[in-house]
């Protein structure tokens, strides 16, 4: 099967399914400005974390941006720890983020009803160990998308993929993403 008959197919696939979604419907989405108000605040220097989507950013020009999600020692709410987007480390994470970390799922975000919709694509992907075991932290990969490119939104799905797994043998385990690194 072609790439373009399996997307026709999927897409007619998704045509069939009954939505319960429409489309004046509000998407759930945690407050992001730098204005909202932090739940936590990252220790001086740089944590793993950050040190991770340094990484990735540097080397993966096709992204918009990075954030990392997870639940900091002590504290019961998800957060973002770690992203391209210092003002808002500290912020509770969306709802979304939260999905994939506590269940272990991808998701693909096509942006659809928001301003970002056909410029970016992001795909939430939950982290893993060294071992290759799934830990309750969400990674948010926001690749550039463009009208004109002919991609769709899965496509972006198996770069965002491979790209977790790239970074998986650097984090031996959660707590080990808030530790200080040089």
């Amino acid at each position: 099967m072609t790439k373009l008959m399996f997307k026709v197919a999927a897409a007619a696939m998704f045509m069939t399914m009954p939505m319960t979604v429409q489309a004046g419907d509000e998407i759930p989405r945690a407050a992001s400005t730098p204005q909202t108000a932090k739940n936590w605040v990252a220790p001086a220097g740089k944590n793993l974390a950050q040190s991770i989507v340094d990484g990735i950013v540097a080397g993966h020009p096709e992204l918009v941006s990075i954030t990392i999600h997870a639940i900091p020692a002590g504290m019961n709410d998800y957060t973002m720890i770690a992203g391209t987007f210092p003002d808002r480390v500290g912020n509770v994470s969306s709802p979304g983020d939260v999905i994939t970390a506590k269940k272990g799922v991808t998701q693909v975000e096509s942006k659809w009803g928001t301003p970002d919709f056909n410029k970016k694509v992001s795909i939430l992907v939950p982290l893993k160990d060294q071992s290759g075991k799934y830990l309750p932290v969400t990674m948010v990969l926001a690749f550039k998308q463009s009208p004109d490119s002919g991609l769709i939104d899965i496509d972006f799905m198996q770069p965002g993929v491979r790209i977790r797994d790239a970074v998986a043998s650097k984090i031996p385990s959660t707590e080990a993403l808030f530790s200080i690194v040089k």
